[in-house]
């Protein structure tokens, strides 16, 4: 099983990489090593590395992946020790601290000679030669740590190259836009899960017509058949839904050929929580990625709750489904949850990170963004969960996501 390939004391995630279409290109594997009894978390040395990588020597690197290729930090020391089956999916990235190195060029082109793709991390500009960058795939920089001038004249220099360049932290939708603009081809950072600035807080057409859906399917004291009425007026929906209930989630002898019959069989937290993710799909004007954020971040909340108490899930699912709406709708998340009738529950755990949901929520968002020092590690211990629990949770989820994900693509 998956959940048995990475050792407990290791905490992973991956991180997209878009293209200018903001579509997955690949995925950085990002780690730490960690105690269980401690705060801190410390940064993995060579023999962490190599603990990372003996975790990928199956299938299990493909399936983390969902098919697509894979950054991965190393050393210089570590590069002879890359199994030959990593050069399928894996580039490697060479460290900002090994750019100066005189052996640098002789260990490039080993690496390339067994045919493996080479990015370099966090480049600066004082390391510049034409023979290194003519020698890699990709040019990282780190657009917080320069300024816009900068950022213009390193990229008029490198494009004279072959290389890919990618904006790395880009954290906000004006730095993508500035990316774009300078030409950059690939995009690492988690602006797409940000609410984008916009005039006042109305919703055009499109996006008040979703809401409205929400609002009346969030309604407490609606019942199962007027959801399953407010569900059948819309075709996709409708559609979607009966594929979700009949997909590999949940394994049923019989098909499920009903709205009806679906609202029965989930609850009507369940259909709320899917109905919200199909409405949310619909907005093709942003990241596909979003949607995959979104689900990630529901079955994580879920994975965490059934640990805790199997009858939370359905409420962990929603809260972190609908942690996302801000980025959905472009709007602060608190004006967007006035607006829905939901349970104060729901809402302390949403605005404050409040209560059990509210803590498995933070810590579900601070892991997928791969800041593990800011998971509230006494409160979460305190529910007697551990980061091993912590981090099968989102390898169980990292599978379900991409299964959904490319289900609601076929659709």
């Amino acid at each position: 099983m998956l959940e048995q390939q990475v050792q407990p004391d290791i905490l992973f995630a991956r991180q997209p990489i878009l293209n200018n279409a903001q579509q997955v290109f690949a995925y950085e594997l990002l780690f730490r090593s960690g105690e269980v009894n401690q705060a801190e978390f410390l940064d993995g040395d060579v023999a962490t590395r190599s603990v990372l990588l003996s975790a990928f020597a199956d299938n299990s690197a493909p399936q983390l992946l969902n098919g697509k290729p894979g950054l991965l930090n190393i050393r210089l020391s570590m590069a002879a020790n890359l199994p030959d089956f990593a050069v399928e999916f894996l580039f490697v990235e060479i460290l900002e601290s090994e750019h100066h190195l005189k052996k640098l060029d002789h260990e490039i082109a080993l690496l390339k000679r067994r045919g493996f793709r080479v990015a370099l991390d966090d480049f600066e500009m004082k390391n510049y030669r034409p023979e290194l960058i003519d020698s890699v795939d990709i040019v990282k920089l780190d657009v917080i740590e320069m300024s816009e001038d900068e950022l213009v004249d390193a990229v008029a220099l490198l494009k004279q190259h072959d290389v890919m360049l990618l904006a790395e932290k880009v954290e906000t939708h004006e730095m993508f836009y500035l990316c774009k603009e300078l030409k950059f081809d690939l995009f690492q950072g988690y602006y797409f899960c940000r609410p984008e600035a916009v005039t006042g807080h109305v919703l055009n057409a499109n996006r008040k017509a979703l809401f409205d859906l929400l609002v009346i399917l969030y309604k407490p004291e609606e019942d199962a058949s007027v959801i399953a009425e407010i569900i059948k007026r819309d075709t996709v929906l409708s559609y979607k839904l009966l594929k979700l209930v009949n997909s590999s989630f949940y394994r049923r002898a019989t098909t499920v050929d009903s709205i009806d019959h679906a609202v029965v069989l989930l609850g009507m937290q369940r259909i709320r929580s899917w109905a919200t993710l199909v409405c949310l799909g619909q907005l093709n004007d942003k990241s596909e990625e979003l949607q995959t954020i979104s689900f990630l971040r529901a079955t994580m909340c879920e994975s965490l709750g059934k640990m805790i108490d199997p009858e939370l899930a359905p409420k962990c699912f929603s809260v972190g489904m609908l942690s996302s709406l801000d980025a959905w709708f472009d709007q602060p998340l608190e004006i967007l949850l006035e607006k829905l009738p939901l349970s104060s529950e729901l809402q302390k755990a949403l605005v404050d990170y409040d209560g059990v949901l509210g803590i498995l929520l933070v810590t579900s968002l601070y892991y997928i963004h791969s800041q593990w020092h800011q998971i509230p590690l006494k409160q979460i211990l305190d529910l007697g969960l551990s980061l091993s629990d912590i981090t099968r949770a989102y390898e169980q989820s990292i599978i379900k996501t991409d299964e959904m994900t490319s289900m609601m693509k076929e659709g």
